[in-house]
Order: structure tokens, then sequence, then C-alpha cells
């Protein structure tokens, strides 16, 4: 399905966020929400996987040491939300990425 749908990290489309639809706490991962949060699971796999090993290891840090802020936002009202944002998938898919390397 990778191939021939071509879900591979160089043909993801660019990822834009507002810091200002995140929590304060949150906003210095906008970097990395940018470029690890894609949501389709291929693409996400694909992008960690053409990381350097010390940038993997490093975003997962960042994440593990916001996980409070994280699952208080993630968890919280927009969660309920019919329409999630950019920023709101971006952080749960950037969330997925660390969990899955």
């Amino acid at each position: 399905m990778q191939q021939k749908y071509g879900l591979y990290a160089e043909m993801r489309p660019p990822v834009r966020l507002d810091p200002a639809k995140v929590p304060v706490a949150l906003r210095h991962l906008v970097p990395l929400a940018e470029q690890f949060g894609v949501s389709d699971d291929l693409i996400r796999a694909d992008v960690v996987a053409k990381r350097p090993r010390p940038s993997i290891l490093a975003m997962r840090e960042a994440v593990e040491a916001h996980a409070s802020a994280l699952d208080q936002w993630l968890a919280g009202p927009e969660a309920d939300e019919p329409t999630l944002s950019d920023e709101y998938i971006a952080f749960s898919c950037l969330r997925m990425a660390a969990d899955e390397c």
C-alpha cells in the first residue's frame, strides 16, 4: 500500500501550525509536531524511520517530559469537539510517534 499510493515521508504535505492554538506550556514543541505530527500511520512511521536515532530519542524525551500537559490538552474538552484543529491532530500524532519508537 505504501508503494502503491506513495505514502512516504518525502510525499507528505508540509505541516504548519499556529502556536496560538496550542497551550502555552506546549508551544515550544510546535516544531516537533510539525515534523513528526503526521496523521497517516504509514507516512508517520516512514518519517520516524528516516530520522537519525538521536533526533528520535530527543523527540521522545521531549514528549515524555511533557506527558502531563499533553494528556491534559488531548483528553480535555477539545477531544469532544466535532472538528479537531490541525494543532490538536498534529500533537496527537506527535504523541503517537513518540509512543511508537
